[in-house]
């Protein structure tokens, strides 16, 4: 009996603080892997920037972006909503018509882009971005964009998905939706396909009724998906967030405005005024989508990727010691390329080279992303969060105080009588094994780069006028826009049917109206 109790002692599961998290795999669950356990911690102890969910940077002055923008002043919705609207919706038209980003050595881009956009309950979500649809296409559908059926089972999902390749998924309740996939037998399907949309390869079915499997070729589609930021997590627990499908997506978090609530806004959208601004609106996207090479084939200028290596090189002490996961982070830094062409068309640049003016704006949007990914982690309230960070926080006083590294047990002696109850040696090793392995290392670069003097050069000079003249911004901007609006005018494209308000249509001579700068000067 007593060899028997050793033995059973002996295999006994080495104690974990994550041992009661398992992430759902469609018909079983397990155990956190070590590499999502890294993830975890890493999410965790990575320095937050709060001022990084400011969208201010991802407006430049004087562009459509801000005009899009200024038409919903006069209601309490977030800003981020119909920006990211706009986006997607560029993204969509701009795939569906063509355009492809060329880099040497690489396979044609597809400006394609999957964002999930959470803001709080009763913020008019699905208000804002019907908004931008109708103030984009109109009754007349000049330039439409196809859109994915809503969704059903995985059987008639990827029916769908055969006959509207390449459209755009717009999911409203996505948090619910995902839940479906990952927990309901009769959407299990829908997870490896997606993942194999987003990489592009070949998903196939074999229904009952049919000898032969049901293939959609080259698979791809442009995602946007909203939730309420409240409810998210109720639906996707925080393993699923470090699930591969979770991973594959840009997250948005649409702060609520501060220089106005609902109680200003009874009505949005009414009047006379709201009508021709709406029309103008309209008139520039169909003047935008009509510029020279804005279906065609985007280059880079000589010194973009040089820019961008050296910006992501940075990005490790820009967030601290730490780094964020490399799921996460990885694939937010591919979304630049799609970004590159999306910016430069809504710029109204499309027969230019994407120059580093652009790719500074992109690469604003994918540190935005990365900042509202962290955010999601952190709002995740969990029994083994708080140990995380203060196993992280001593590690790092006792490094700045001794420059050595604590051991297990030196963290122990110093927690409180309260944090010992909830850390063991064990779990403290278990976490500062992690924070370790975070720590080493990893010089892989985004893109094979030949020239890092060049790119150092370059990132150095940009970084030091990061700053821009807004009134240089603001100016340039418009002059760019008038010229693709007289472009577009000139070539009689509608001229006929357009209203004389439209025709006098003109974009403000100064920025200071315009509240979403008003509040961050």
């Amino acid at each position: 009996m007593a060899q028997k109790s050793k033995t059973s002692t002996n295999r006994k599961t080495k104690p974990s603080l994550f041992n009661d998290l398992r992430v759902n795999d469609g018909k079983r669950k397990r155990a956190l892997t070590e590499k999502e356990k890294s993830d975890l911690v890493a999410m965790l102890t990575v320095k937050e920037r709060p001022e990084a969910l400011d969208i201010l940077p991802l407006v430049p002055r004087g562009s459509y972006i801000q005009r899009m923008l200024k038409h919903f002043d006069a209601t309490d919705t977030s800003y981020a909503l119909p920006l990211f609207q706009l986006i997607m919706i560029a993204s969509s038209w701009l795939t569906q018509s063509g355009a492809s980003l060329m880099i040497p050595g690489m396979k044609p881009h597809r400006p394609i882009l999957w964002t999930i956009a959470m803001a709080s309950s009763a913020s008019s979500k699905t208000l804002a971005t019907n908004r931008v649809k109708d103030t984009l296409f109109g009754e007349d559908q000049t330039t439409p964009v196809r859109m994915f059926p809503k969704y059903s089972s995985d059987a008639q999902w990827i029916i769908d998905l055969k006959e509207n390749n390449g459209s755009y998924w717009f999911q409203d309740e996505v948090g619910q939706f995902f839940k479906l996939v990952l927990t309901h037998s009769n959407y299990a399907r829908i997870k490896p396909w997606i993942l194999d949309a987003y990489s592009h390869e070949e998903i196939a079915n074999r229904l009952k009724s049919e000898e032969n499997k049901l293939t959609v070729t080259d698979p791809h589609f442009t995602f946007l998906g909203l939730t309420v930021r409240e409810t998210w997590k109720m639906n996707i627990d925080l393993p699923s967030m470090l699930d591969g499908l979770c991973q594959r997506f840009n997250y948005v978090i649409a702060e609520n405005r501060t220089d106005t609530d609902m109680f200003d806004h009874f009505l949005f959208f009414q009047g006379e005024k709201n009508k021709i601004e709406q029309e103008g609106l309209r008139e520039m996207w169909h003047a935008l989508c009509a510029q020279k090479n804005s279906c065609g084939d985007y280059t880079l200028a000589p010194e973009t990727l040089p820019f961008i290596e050296a910006w992501w090189q940075e990005l490790r002490p820009t967030w601290g010691n730490s780094l964020l996961p490399g799921s996460f982070i990885r694939r937010i830094g591919f979304s630049v390329l799609s970004y590159l062409v999306v910016i430069h068309f809504l710029l109204g640049r499309s027969q230019k080279e994407i120059d580093v003016e652009t790719a500074r704006i992109a690469t604003r949007y994918a540190e935005y992303h990365m900042e509202c990914a962290l955010i999601m982690i952190r709002e995740y309230d969990t029994g083994w969060s708080d140990p995380v960070r203060i196993v992280a926080e001593r590690r790092e006083r006792h490094r700045e105080r001794t420059g050595k590294e604590p051991t297990a047990r030196e963290i122990q002696k110093n927690l409180s009588s309260k944090a010992r109850q909830i850390l063991n040696s064990a779990q403290i090793k278990e976490i500062m094994e992690l924070l370790a392995s975070l720590e080493k290392p990893n010089n892989q670069p985004l893109f094979n780069q030949e020239n890092q003097t060049i790119a150092d050069r370059l990132h150095s000079e940009h970084m030091a006028n990061k700053k821009h003249e807004d009134t240089q911004e603001n100016w340039r901007n418009k002059k760019r826009l008038a010229r693709v609006l007289e472009a577009y005018r000139s070539a009689d494209l509608h001229i006929s049917s357009t209203s004389s308000n439209v025709l006098n249509f003109q974009l403000p001579l100064g920025e200071d109206e315009d509240p979403i700068f008003e509040a961050a000067s």
